[in-house]
């Protein structure tokens, strides 16, 4: 499935009101990240969707940008935060992740919930290069990602099967083990702290929860 098949799903997701990732309880991690960087400082959201968490981000007083590759749902999102009269500090801004329409070190602190799972194993380096490039030094990066200890997504089991790729109805998902991440992003990044978590139990989907410092 391609990147605008994909665009297409998750705008039809947000349009009729199924996309059931929205409500993962994760603003509770998010949180944990204001401890470490200054009050004020410059936010991206990565795949912001409706902009739930950008909305989290607001509250403790920081500038957050919403990236999203939909118009649909920036255009939305934009107009929302508007009549909410919260658009001061916050907006949504239409863009690929792989090359973002910011320049270099722009932000304090980025945060991805879900969307690197979605992208495909050779754009990994790409997406680590833009994240990399965007932070500054000593900037965090929060990431929420599916954990290969899944015991059952749908009618996949991560934690059995050899590879960690599943595709469901053209959506990819991959699956991340702690030494993935710290591979992947070793480059740039030195690891925080990387932990598992399963908001809705043991025997549901499992997420990796990472933070991590640019170097």
């Amino acid at each position: 499935m391609s990147y605008a098949d994909e665009d297409m799903f998750f705008a039809e997701a947000y349009h009729t009101g199924d996309d059931l990732w929205t409500d993962i309880p994760f603003k509770r991690h998010a949180q944990k990240l204001m401890l470490f960087i200054p009050k004020g400082s410059n936010v991206l959201d990565i795949g912001a969707g409706r902009g739930h968490m950008l909305r989290e981000l607001g509250k403790f007083g920081f500038r957050v940008i919403g990236l999203e590759s939909s118009e649909m749902l920036v255009v939305q999102g934009n107009s929302d935060l508007k009549n909410e009269q919260i658009d001061k500090e916050l907006r949504f801004v239409q863009g690929n992740t792989l090359n973002m329409p910011f320049v270099e070190k722009s932000f304090e602190a980025v945060v991805d919930v879900g969307h690197l799972q979605h992208i495909p194993v050779d754009d990994f380096d790409t997406y680590v290069n833009e994240t990399a490039r965007v932070l500054k030094q000593d900037g965090l990066l929060f990431l929420a990602v599916l954990s290969k200890k899944t015991p059952r997504y749908f009618k996949w089991y991560p934690a059995i099967e050899q590879k960690n790729d599943y595709e469901l109805e053209g959506v990819r998902y991959h699956f991340f083990t702690e030494e993935e991440i710290s591979k992947m992003f070793g480059k740039y990044f030195e690891v925080v702290k990387i932990k598992g978590d399963a908001p809705f139990g043991k025997n549901d989907t499992m997420y990796l929860i990472a933070l991590l410092r640019r170097k």
